[in-house]
């Protein structure tokens, strides 16, 4: 399984918990969502070039929280998305080794909490997600984990 597979897997994975959250396709890309509204995007290496996404590299595209935009525009490791930057979405990339994968976890459920709506929201908070670790390799070096160097 190479690092593309990996990340989509484990990032799936975690996606798969939220209640009523599905995998879709957009633009040749994995898109996550939730009753019709988009939470995340991954651009892998694999995915077919297209002007908008030229030098997105692997990335997670993530429909932010306004309280959390500033934030996160003031962090190097995060940039405006091309897909609806303009409207409070933010990337990061994958594959730099700066980005654990608890983090990547928090986006996700972050983005998923802005779309998903209050019933769904209150069986998310109903239940206890565990979100585990991805798949060894995945984050190699991953600033999080304990024990990483």
């Amino acid at each position: 399984m190479g690092t593309d597979d990996r990340w989509l897997a484990w990032i799936g994975s975690v996606c798969a918990r939220f209640p009523e959250a599905e995998e879709a396709e957009l633009q040749d890309r994995p898109l996550f969502r939730v009753r019709s509204r988009r939470f995340a995007i991954v651009n892998l290496a694999a995915s077919p070039p297209r002007p908008r996404w030229a030098g997105a590299g692997p990335s997670l595209h993530v429909l932010t929280d306004p309280a959390e935009r500033d934030a996160l525009g003031q962090d190097d490791r995060f940039a405006r998305s091309p897909h609806h930057g303009d409207r409070g979405w933010m990337a990061v990339r994958l594959d730099t080794g700066r980005i654990g994968e608890r983090e990547v976890a928090e986006l996700l459920e972050s983005a998923y909490r802005l779309v998903a709506g209050r019933d769904l929201v209150a069986r998310l908070d109903g239940d206890d997600l565990g979100v585990s670790g991805p798949p060894p390799g995945c984050w190699p070096d991953d600033p999080t984990r304990s024990g990483s160097s």
